[in-house]
């Protein structure tokens, strides 16, 4: 079995040294044993298989070895030999091809889209990887009829949805075109053998004229001195499906199905072959494609020409160089080869080459298939996420940074709560590990679990994780923290000589829960309790809320302004950088010597001064018209000050106060009684 291996990898061309592909041999064959798939072939069979088309790929050595052992990990291989004897790029390979094996595709209708993009994600760390994936699932599918009919149904569905859309981004043809068929033949039956009876009916007549057609275009070059290749194309039937679907054609009305591709040496000789094609026949308007000059958004070049024959009937050319038939035909998997045979070439320059996987702007559109997804796409590209998987193979999307615990979370609640602990990778890691892509978690839970706690939050990344957390211990010690908070919000209500009765009625409290976004009294005390809400902005928000409803600490109100004199201003403030400049006390906060004061330049009336937490202030142009002011040492002057005098209503009170005025020496030029309210305070 091992000679159609060394027949592949002598005919691509590819070096190898025959120890160390000995050794691949012995490993696979002491893991695999007899051990058969559930095809009943055996595994040796399969790699084999797998390895030898990877080869006729011509890939590097280290995919080749990857995927002759890819099935390793399934059969309790050791990678460590692995490591050891062909080395740790040998070994990541393994362990990325595994890791696809995780990737559930259960619910493909509606994880469509999103399952390609999150697949592609997890694993472009190494493009072989997808590569060996693909010619893997290509194998499986030529087997397909040894496939239970659900089962072949349902990896056909994935082919067709999953892996021959990402063949043709890497601009594999030769896989997906297979791939596309052997999947359109398992789904759409009917439709596969009509186009078959199709095409057979007319297949001798169409090979004649293609046939003819390329004597005459290698005698028209010849003639120029242009060298080339030349032979007909057949089309495969899933593309002529899709064009007969998405066009509304009958299959006589697919003009490329009749094809002929030239390759020559140069890009100039292919614009000289095109040159003589559209001088020997008619060239169909709106049917040429320069993708030479643009080429497809997988580096795919070509120039493509529809033209008509002498009896009418159109057929198409594609002309391109050989460079670009190995693009066509291998893809991304070229480069590699471009890589063996240029040793100097630096892995940088090489690694730029495939860039536009992650750069193309179809691609990511292809993928997505919403234009608004675009910039999320891009960031998830460019690493703030990391893809994780499930032992089952479930992906789960998570910020970068995430730990274990919000891998939990994202599993499901009752996990997390019952979580001790957790494997990455098959090793046990404490739960605070930090993720990275293609991780594979399990969770280790346990009825005798104590929960989340407050040292969680520590580490945890995502608000579903956090919220969550909180959540647990709050309901878990909801007596404590409610006991707690009462006990904190009421000592700080009780410093306002508020009687606690009145702050705490319902109305107030309703009004002041609003603003505090809490449910009732009970969750403010909880809040409390918890640490999420501090006690004194719960406190001045229920104040602020008895003001509001019932205004000033309302109770008898006495207002008492003392004789109003000439404000000496001047003789008390002056202005930085200015002399005899004309000073007034603004009449909206009404400073007095021992304030912290603000000076403002006014268009007419000088420098107005301001007590420094004026409210007025917040709408003053004080950037460009604010000014230094300060009290004089020794303050020759008088100020108006207004008294407001607030008590329980009793007799005799304002008689009281004017006496206590009196005795202190202070003149009364106006005095004001108002009762406000009884309630007392």
């Amino acid at each position: 079995m091992e000679e159609q291996l060394i027949k592949a990898l002598d005919e691509s061309k590819i070096k190898y040294k025959k120890e160390e592909l000995e050794v691949a041999f012995r490993i696979a064959k002491e893991t695999y044993k007899e051990n058969r798939r559930y095809t009943g072939e055996l595994y040796i069979e399969h790699t084999l298989g797998v390895a030898t088309d990877v080869a006729k790929l011509k890939l590097d050595m280290p995919s080749i070895y990857a995927a002759l052992l890819h099935e390793l990990p399934r059969n309790g291989g050791n990678l460590e030999e692995v490591e050891e004897k062909l080395g740790k790029e040998v070994s990541d390979l393994i362990k990325g091809v595994h890791k696809i094996t995780y990737l559930n595709y259960s619910n493909l209708d509606k994880l469509n889209e999103d399952s390609l993009r999150k697949m592609f994600m997890a694993i472009a760390k190494d493009i072989r990887v997808v590569i060996i994936k693909l010619v893997d699932r290509l194998y499986n599918m030529r087997k397909a009829d040894k496939m239970p009919e659900d089962f072949r149904i349902t990896k056909a569905k994935e082919t067709l949805e999953i892996y021959a859309p990402i063949a043709h981004r890497l601009g594999i043809s030769s896989i997906k075109s297979e791939l596309e068929d052997i999947a359109f033949k398992i789904l759409y039956k009917d439709a596969y053998y009509d186009i078959k009876k199709k095409i057979d009916s007319k297949k001798s007549e169409r090979e004649a004229f293609i046939k003819e057609k390329i004597d005459d275009i290698k005698e028209a070059l010849e003639k120029e001195n242009v060298k080339a290749e030349i032979y007909g194309r057949p089309k495969h039937f899933y593309s002529i499906f899709r064009k007969m679907q998405d066009k509304g054609y009958d299959i006589d009305g697919i003009f490329d199905l009749l094809a002929i591709r030239i390759i020559v040496g140069s890009v100039k000789d292919c614009y000289t072959a095109l040159g003589i094609i559209h001088e020997k026949y008619k060239p169909m308007p709106g049917r040429f494609k320069d993708y030479i000059a643009v080429p497809k958004t997988n580096n795919y070049q070509s120039l493509h020409t529809t033209v008509f024959g002498e009896n009418g009937k159109a057929f198409e050319v594609q002309i391109r160089t050989w460079d670009m038939q190995m693009h066509a035909e291998y893809g991304i998997a070229a480069h590699f080869m471009y890589k063996e045979k240029n040793k100097s070439l630096k892995i940088d320059e090489t690694e730029a080459k495939i860039m536009w996987i992650r750069q193309t702007l179809e691609f990511q559109k292809e993928l997505i298939g919403n234009a608004s997804e675009i910039d999320n796409f891009k960031i998830e590209l460019f690493g703030e996420e990391v893809f994780v998987f499930t032992p089952k193979g479930e992906i789960k999307a998570l910020p970068k940074g995430s730990t274990v615990v919000d891998f939990a979370y994202s599993v499901h609640q009752k996990v997390a709560e019952k979580m001790t602990g957790a494997k990455v990778n098959g090793k046990i890691m404490p739960i605070s590990t930090v993720l990275e892509n293609t991780d594979v978690v399990e969770i280790i839970t346990s009825a005798s679990s104590i929960g989340p706690n407050l040292d969680w939050l520590k580490f945890v990344k995502t608000t579903n994780a956090k919220n969550k957390i909180i959540g647990y211990i709050k309901k878990k010690d909801k007596d404590i923290n409610i006991l707690r908070g009462k006990e904190l919000l009421e000592k700080e209500l009780k410093k306002h000589k508020i009687h606690i009765d009145s702050l705490l009625s319902e109305e107030i409290i309703d009004k002041a829960c609003k603003e505090l976004k809490c449910k009732d009294l009970e969750n403010v005390y909880e809040n409390i309790g918890f640490g999420s809400l501090s006690y004194l902005k719960a406190a001045n928000r229920i104040v602020s809320a008895y003001n509001e409803v019932y205004g000033k600490e309302e109770i008898e109100e006495i207002k008492v302004s003392k004789t109003k004199v000439k404000n000496s201003s001047n003789d008390a403030v002056e202005v930085e950088g200015l002399d005899n400049c004309l000073i007034k006390f603004a009449k909206c906060c009404s400073p007095i010597i021992g304030d912290e004061i603000v000076g403002y330049i006014t268009y007419s009336n000088g420098v107005s001064v301001h007590r420094a937490n004026c409210p007025n202030l917040r709408s003053l142009d004080l950037v460009n018209r604010k000014i230094n002011v300060k009290w004089k040492k020794k303050v020759v002057a008088n100020f108006d000050v207004n008294l407001k005098v607030l008590s329980n209503f009793r007799e005799n009170v304002p008689i009281d106060i004017i006496k206590k005025l009196n005795d202190m020496k202070v003149g009364i030029s106006s005095i004001k009684v108002d009762r406000v309210n009884s309630r007392r305070i």
